[in-house]
C-alpha cells in the first residue's frame, strides 16, 4: 500500500464564523496540519502475530485537528463555562439526544510500528462509515488491491477488530461488560476507546453517574475528568464552553500519564442539531515510547436508514474462521482463543 500523495488535510476549512470556531485546541501543535491536519488518541496495544503493534497502530489516531488553527494564531472566543458537573452532562447527553442513524465515506492514513523495524509504516486507506447511535459502529478500510483490510465494529454487547493486511491476519473481539472503567489505564481496549470517539457524542447514556466526575475550566475549554472507585483519574474531557462540542479526550495510565489521545474538529451537520467530526486523529503511545496513529477524513455525512439486511452485515462481528490469529478481552487482557 503506498501512500497517496494528494492525501492532506489543510486547516483553513472551518465550520462556523472564524471569530466563533472552536476547531482548534492545541496551539503547539499547528504544524501538524501541514502534512495531515489533526492529531488524537494513543490508544491500545494489541498482540498481533509477530509481537505487538500498538493496537496495530490502530488506536486510530483520530484527531489532532485542534491545535492553533485559528488565522494569524487568534484566540479563541472564551464563553462562560457550565457552573456545575450535572449542568455540564446535561449539556452533552442533551447533544447526543439528537442523533441519527448515518453513513459517511473518508480516507485514512494509518501509521505503526512493526516491533521487527526501526522505521514506522505507513498505510493509506479508504473507508466507509456506518452508525446507528448510540452503539452500532462499522468502519471498513479498503486498499485499492483489497477489500476490508480493516474492520472495526460495535453492537450493544461487543465490539471487534479485525485486520488483514499481508501477512497480518488478526481478530479481536470484547463484551462491553467486561469493560469497567479500565479504558484509560490498561492497554489492549482499542476498539472501545477508537469507537468511543464517536459514541461518546451519540450516546446519552454514555457520561455516567455525575458523581464519578470533577469538573474544571481552562481557557476556552471546560475539562470534565473521570474517576474510578478508588479516586484515581483514567480520562479527561475537553469541551468547548460555546458549542459545548467534545474536542479532545485523553486517557490516563495508573500513574496518570496520558497514554491516548483523542481529538475531534470540523465538525459538521448530519441533521438539526447532530454534529459529527469530520477530522479525527488518534494516537497511542506504546511502553516503548513509540507512538502509532490513525488520521481520519471524513466526508459525505448524510441521514441512513439500515434495513435487516444490513444491520445484519454491518452490525454483527464477522467471523472468527477467516483470521489466523483469534483474540478474546477477558479481565483487561487480550486472550489468545
Amino acid at each position: 500500500m503506498r501512500e497517496h500523495s494528494k492525501f492532506e488535510i489543510r486547516n483553513s476549512k472551518r465550520i462556523e464564523d472564524p471569530g466563533r470556531t472552536s476547531d482548534c485546541l492545541l496551539r503547539s501543535g499547528e504544524h501538524a496540519f501541514r502534512s495531515f491536519g489533526f492529531s488524537v488518541l494513543d490508544l491500545l496495544t494489541f498482540p498481533l502475530t509477530r509481537g505487538r503493534i500498538s493496537s496495530f497502530g490502530f488506536c486510530l489516531s483520530l484527531l489532532l485537528l485542534f491545535a492553533g488553527c485559528q488565522t494569524g494564531g487568534e484566540p479563541l472566543k472564551t464563553c462562560p463555562g457550565k457552573a456545575s458537573v450535572e449542568e455540564a452532562l446535561k449539556t452533552l447527553a442533551a447533544n447526543a439526544s439528537t442523533g441519527v442513524p448515518m453513513r459517511a465515506k473518508g480516507e485514512a492514513m494509518l501509521t505503526y510500528h512493526d516491533p521487527d523495524k526501526r522505521v514506522a509504516r505507513r498505510d493509506n486507506l479508504l473507508l466507509e462509515v456506518r452508525y446507528d447511535p448510540p452503539r452500532e459502529m462499522y468502519v471498513v478500510g479498503n486498499v485499492s488491491v483489497k477489500p476490508r483490510v480493516v474492520v472495526l465494529g460495535s453492537n450493544g454487547e461487543q465490539f471487534w477488530l479485525a485486520l488483514s493486511i499481508e501477512e497480518i491476519s488478526d481478530y479481536y473481539l470484547g463484551d462491553w461488560s467486561e469493560v469497567r472503567g479500565a479504558e484509560g489505564r490498561m492497554m489492549g481496549v482499542s476498539p472501545q476507546v477508537v469507537l468511543e470517539a464517536f459514541g461518546i457524542l451519540g450516546d446519552p447514556n454514555a457520561w455516567g453517574d455525575a458523581g464519578a466526575w470533577t469538573l474544571s475550566n481552562k481557557g476556552p475549554y471546560d475539562i470534565l475528568t473521570r474517576h474510578d472507585e478508588t479516586g484515581r483519574a483514567f480520562k479527561r474531557v475537553f469541551v468547548y464552553a460555546c458549542d459545548y462540542r467534545v474536542y479532545k479526550i485523553e486517557y490516563l495510565d495508573y500513574r496518570g500519564k496520558v497514554v491516548a489521545t483523542a481529538q475531534l474538529g470540523l465538525y459538521e451537520p448530519v441533521a438539526e442539531g447532530f454534529y459529527i467530526p469530520t477530522q479525527i486523529r488518534i494516537v497511542s503511545t506504546a511502553r516503548d515510547g513509540r507512538k502509532d496513529s490513525m488520521e481520519i477524513k471524513l466526508s459525505g455525512l448524510k441521514p441512513y436508514q439500515f434495513n435487516d439486511r444490513q444491520r445484519q452485515e454491518f452490525f454483527h462481528p464477522p467471523q472468527a474462521d477467516k483470521y489466523r490469529n483469534v483474540y478474546d478481552y477477558q479481565a483487561g487482557e487480550w486472550v489468545p482463543r
